[in-house]
């Protein structure tokens, strides 16, 4: 909000791209938009001001309470229906939300496993019936927006029959919060892969995916095509997967090399990021980050693809060690111009020789001589790698 004036510049600026000329149809009616984890309401009043209907889940109540006085002082009451329930991938459940009173407001979830326990403050408890999409959305949806702190995976999970039914298009954008940094706080290991598999899924059915990111970028006129994305390919997720299972058997970039036993930053593995894989999507954010799921026709007209996500390219050799982005970020999306005693671990170039110079000469060796175990490169296919009966449709 600080930096762009307003909340997720570049999300915004998808929603309006994509709803200018579609809320209304040509028939007269309006489309469909579904907002899960509403918050204050800004994107839902953001697509009902375009023309759409929006349909908009908020179980935090007092949440809702300004997401009802933002629908109704912008004159908005017959275009927005606020919905009170957690949307899941269970019906008729009572499920507890955790609630900050202090810190940061937005880390409220179910189950509180998405709050910062480093910051003090007063927690509140409350329960909540959980309802799915596919149970109550019986339309085509133009965009939906899925933001629940680490629970994303079960709004989709529950969304199964909305988004395959009829195999078309009825669904065709999802604009979504993608946060496995939730679950690894807690070593949930089986429901990070879910969030791993649900982008993977997606893809099967015919959707493709750009990375947001921070969504804090230089916009450009709004007259103007959001800006060209990385794309989040099942080559890149295959490296995730992988890398999960690794960190569950804590042998994820272990053992550590002797070699580099006398940096303090070399004397451990199985961490994150530091161990994960640079050709993963994980290891391009930090806790979380934002992905842009189309297909249809907002995929011809609106998301522009330009190469794969990764701190290291796809088709590197496996000796390369350090980053490929051009943009002088690291693991983690972590800025180079960092503490040069992180430097290299980072995968970033030494700036200090006298403090990391001959670090970076061992790892560049180590790298070469293919002896740096999350240097590994696969040559299973992402389908075997991921459990996937099948190549996706629609994607090469």
């Amino acid at each position: 909000m600080e930096q762009g004036g307003m909340v997720e510049p570049t999300i915004s600026k998808i929603f309006y791209r994509v709803l200018k000329d579609r809320c209304l149809r040509p028939d007269g009616s309006r489309a469909l938009v579904v907002d899960v984890g509403a918050n204050f309401g800004w994107f839902a009043i953001l697509a009902a001001r375009l023309g759409c209907r929006v349909i908009a889940y908020e179980p935090v109540p007092h949440f809702r309470w300004f997401l009802e006085y933002n629908v109704h002082i912008n004159g908005l009451s017959h275009r927005v229906d606020v919905r009170a329930a957690a949307v899941s991938n269970q019906t008729s459940q009572a499920l507890r939300m955790v609630v900050p009173s202090t810190g940061i407001w937005g880390t409220a979830g179910l189950g509180g496993l998405n709050i910062d326990h480093a910051i003090e403050g007063k927690k509140e408890e409350i329960q909540v019936p959980s309802v799915r999409l596919e149970d109550e959305v019986k339309e085509d949806v133009l965009l939906m927006k899925v933001d629940v702190e680490g629970w994303e995976y079960a709004v989709i999970q529950g969304a199964e029959g909305l988004l395959s039914k009829y195999n078309n298009n009825n669904v065709e954008n999802i604009v979504m919060e993608y946060s496995p940094g939730v679950p690894e706080r807690h070593m949930m290991v089986e429901e990070e892969m879910e969030t791993v598999r649900m982008l993977a899924r997606f893809m099967h059915r015919g959707y493709r995916i750009g990375h947001i990111g921070s969504g804090s970028d230089d916009l450009g006129s709004w007259g103007e095509p959001v800006q060209p994305m990385r794309e989040v390919t099942l080559d890149n997720l295959k490296y995730d997967m992988t890398d999960l299972r690794m960190w569950k058997n804590r042998t994820l970039g272990c053992p550590p090399r002797e070699e580099l036993a006398q940096y303090a930053v070399w004397t451990s593995c199985n961490q994150i990021p530091e161990d994960l894989s640079p050709r993963s999507f994980r290891a391009t954010f930090q806790h979380n980050t934002n992905v842009w799921v189309a297909r249809g026709a907002s995929l011809e007209d609106h998301l522009q693809l330009s190469g794969a996500v990764g701190v290291v390219d796809l088709q590197a050799p496996p000796s390369r060690w350090m980053s490929t982005t051009g943009q002088n970020t690291g693991l983690g999306c972590a800025w180079c111009d960092m503490d040069p005693v992180w430097q290299v671990r980072s995968r970033c170039p030494c700036t200090q020789p006298a403090v990391c110079g001959p670090e970076q000469e061992t790892v560049e060796r180590l790298a070469a001589q293919g002896l740096l175990a999350s240097n590994y490169v696969l040559t299973e296919t992402a389908a075997a790698v991921l459990g996937l009966a099948e190549e996706p449709r629609g994607v090469a």
